[in-house]
């Protein structure tokens, strides 16, 4: 049995070769590393991270504040001990009530601290953008 050329049963396969023309790449241009502005964005860095690391001590402040941490408590006395210190120029701006250890309050003056440092760190670190310009 002889199949035809034309049968539908035999497939032929036709390889096609193609020439891809390439352009020639222009070097790319070695790029100096500015040192100045890598400089200022790690101190932009180091500034946000430890604003971010007191603003954070002051929520945790503010929690335990808010739960009645007890400061017999060696976390809760850490805590207030290393937070006093940031917490302390706000004391007695608003008329909110006296501390006292062991009950449930909302500390609004941690609260503001938290945010004015936030607000002053943001601040500085646009001036220092702004300087850099």
């Amino acid at each position: 049995m002889n199949e035809e050329p034309s049968s539908p049963n035999r497939r032929t396969t036709e390889t096609v070769t193609t020439e891809q023309k390439t352009e020639p790449v222009a070097p790319t241009p070695k790029i100096e590393p500015d040192t100045q502005n890598h400089s200022v964005f790690k101190a932009t860095q180091i500034i946000w991270y430890v604003a971010g690391l007191v603003i954070a001590l002051l929520m945790v402040r503010a929690a335990l504040a808010l739960l009645g941490a007890n400061l017999e408590n060696g976390f809760a006395n850490f805590i207030y001990a290393i937070t006093d210190p940031f917490v302390a120029p706000f004391r007695g701006l608003l008329q909110v009530g006296e501390f006292q250890a062991g009950v449930s309050r909302l500390e609004v003056e941690t609260l503001l601290a938290a945010a004015i440092y936030a607000l002053a760190t943001w601040g500085i670190v646009k001036a220092i953008a702004l300087a850099r310009k």
